[in-house]
């Protein structure tokens, strides 16, 4: 752009626009300064929230919702749910915390964000905190380092006006007895499935009916938009590198040392005792003895591969504990000083991490190795000459596209430059579900073919093979197709259509019958020609032994003794489900010890969250608050 104005700065007509634009961000900066107030989103008790501080917020939600569907956010969603207001209330929320926080003589100081910041995994190396990589990991997730830092120290506050709440969130025994009892007792239901394409041969198919079906979803029966491309490629393999002198080979070598080396590396084996956080110091003092046993087996010279087998608690147990080679950095660091410092065919000490209780042997050391220069010398050979190739070829393409743009389009260049016309590659008409032929092994091509509209030009575009320049020389929309042409795939969709409507249909009706009383469910469903299946006990706890899909049980868990129907029929796509309540049991009591301290945390978390939550809305009640709607 700035080479263009350059080109171009004599025009009388490209001067005035510029004095415009000057004009318009001068008075711009002095509107902006004149009027901070005005551009506030909202104040909270005489403090203004930026309109700046809400778009942010407003984007960064309006993401999470693209993520959450796919890519795109349906249609009326955002109207529905109301996101404007909820973003609004939640920065307003945001400002009450950091008043009520003050008010409290709650703050976060910079050695805690600091502090706090150093000790998150993400931006540690080696067990480091390291400062370089903090910022590319910021980088990457498009975060400033201002902005990422302001979030956290928004976080610690939260906690902390959290922990000076949570003396009155404290959990009461019978809080406890409920959610085990509502976790852990376990229930059986029978069901039957309705799949929808076991009703795909009782669709009656006529011509009427697919006619009226095509007209109601012509708009799923388009041909593709197509695209007619001419294009120049500069290719890596077409330019003429020369090779490299020893000098650059050597100084390749020195500066990229680290690629031709092996670091050492171990083969080992390990015997693992699992051990949680939140177990019990019984629990705890149970698994090192455990550990500590099966260590006095292996150093009495019992097969350690056996013992594995028989005593490790990981997937890799049927294995012998191999974990085949590793190097440094690739293990939790207790678990890698460990297997580093032993001898070949060494047994470790006890070794505790995060997962349990660890006996490690190593069975085999590599020592570091380093790749001669001799040895490594084709291959540098080839990467020096890919990069310059990759060089060479991007100058070309550059000096092409100033080229044709000087000319004004991809025709004049043809008629004006020396053997430009027979670089150029002509396309005839395709679609992107069937590129071109001269495109099939350049998709970045194609995809820039279907992002360009008639006579539009690319900008140089990076593929496999080198570099190009798209010119779309015409284009056809996507046109309506008639019955006749597409009348097996509508065929094809009216049937799958109208079996997912007699498979509900079917349910409904069993589920009609089974609500009138009186008919027991596995005779109303093996009369009805379907299987009959049973759940094991389950629990919500622990459901995945029902193999059954989340929504489905999701709703059989609502259902009891007294209410052993669904309101009505379950659905998971294209199947339905007609379910029942069919027995309880009693959880567990042994299940209640070991399950104690995480139901408590949870309880714990949830009491303070929902007094958080309460003394948000006193602030809200009590502050002065006002909004600017306009600015919505």
């Amino acid at each position: 752009m700035l080479s263009f104005l350059r080109r171009k700065a004599q025009s009388p007509t490209l001067q005035a626009t510029i004095l415009i634009i000057i004009v318009v961000f001068v008075f711009w900066g002095v509107g902006r300064q004149s009027s901070n107030k005005r551009t506030a989103i909202a104040t909270v008790n005489g403090t203004a929230i930026k309109y700046q501080d809400y778009q942010k917020e407003y984007n960064q939600t309006l993401s999470q919702l693209r993520d959450r569907f796919g890519g795109a956010v349906p249609k009326g969603l955002l109207k529905t749910l109301d996101i404007k207001h909820q973003v609004l209330n939640k920065v307003i929320q945001r400002t009450l915390l950091r008043q009520g926080a003050s008010g409290a003589g709650l703050y976060v100081s910079d050695q805690e964000l600091q502090k706090a910041i150093q000790a998150m995994p993400a931006f540690q190396q080696n067990g480091n905190f390291n400062m370089n990589w903090y910022k590319n990991v910021l980088t990457n997730s498009r975060l400033t380092v201002s902005k990422f830092e302001s979030g956290m120290r928004y976080d610690l506050l939260a906690a902390k006006v959290r922990d000076h709440l949570s003396r009155f969130g404290e959990v009461s025994p019978n809080e406890l007895k409920d959610l085990f009892n509502y976790n852990y007792t376990p229930f059986k239901f029978d069901y039957a499935t309705l799949k929808s394409h076991d009703y795909a041969d009782k669709v009656e198919v006529t011509d009427d009916s697919l006619a009226t079906f095509f007209e109601k979803n012509k708009i799923n029966y388009h041909t593709n938009p197509k695209r007619k491309i001419k294009f120049l490629h500069f290719t890596f393999k077409s330019q003429q590198v020369p090779e490299p002198d020893d000098k650059e080979i050597y100084n390749y070598y020195t500066n990229n040392i680290k690629k031709y080396t092996t670091p050492e590396r171990r083969k080992a084996r390990h015997i693992l005792v699992l051990s949680k956080s939140s177990d019990t110091a019984e629990q705890v003092a149970a698994e090192r003895k455990k550990i500590n046993d099966v260590l006095v087996k292996a150093r009495a010279g019992d097969d350690f591969a056996e013992l594995a087998k028989k005593y490790s608690e990981d997937g890799l147990a049927s294995r012998g504990g191999d974990l085949g080679f590793f190097s440094r950095g690739q293990m939790v660091k207790p678990f890698e000083d460990a297997a580093f410092s032993l001898q070949e065919g060494g047994i470790s000490d006890i070794v505790k991490t995060q997962f349990g209780f660890h006996i490690i042997k190593v069975d085999k050391i590599e020592a570091a190795k380093v790749k001669s220069l001799d040895e490594a010398k084709v291959a540098i050979i080839a990467e020096l000459k890919k990069t310059k190739a990759k060089s060479l070829a991007f100058k070309e393409a550059n000096d092409a596209y100033e080229k044709i743009i000087l000319a004004g389009s991809l025709d004049k260049y043809a008629t004006t430059d020396t053997g430009a016309k027979s670089n150029i590659i002509a396309t005839d008409f395709f679609s992107k579900e069937s590129p071109a032929d001269a495109i099939k092994a350049l998709p970045m091509l194609t995809n820039t073919a279907f992002s360009l509209k008639k006579s539009e030009l690319s900008s140089i575009i990076e593929t496999s093979q080198g570099y190009a320049i798209v010119y779309v020389e015409d284009s056809t929309p996507p046109t309506q197709q008639k019955l006749a042409e597409v009348k097996s795939k509508v065929k094809q969709d009216f049937i799958a259509q109208e079996s997912v409507k007699l498979a509900k249909k079917a349910a409904e009706n069993l589920l009609t019958e089974l609500k009138k009383g009186g008919a027991d469910f596995g005779e109303v469903i093996t009369k009805a020609g379907l299987d009959l299946h049973t759940t094991p006990y389950i629990s919500r706890a622990n459901s995945s032994a029902a193999k059954l899909p989340a929504p489905v049980l999701k709703e059989i868990l609502h259902l009891s003794a007294k209410t052993p129907l669904p309101k009505e029929v379950i659905t998971d796509g294209d199947i339905f489900y007609v379910a029942s309540f069919k027995d309880s049991d009693k959880p567990r009591q042994d299940l209640f010890t070991k399950e104690k301290p995480a139901l408590e945390k949870q309880l714990k978390t949830e009491n303070n969250n929902e007094l958080l939550a309460s003394w948000l809305v006193y602030l809200q009640k009590k502050a002065k608050i006002t909004t600017n709607e306009s600015l919505l």
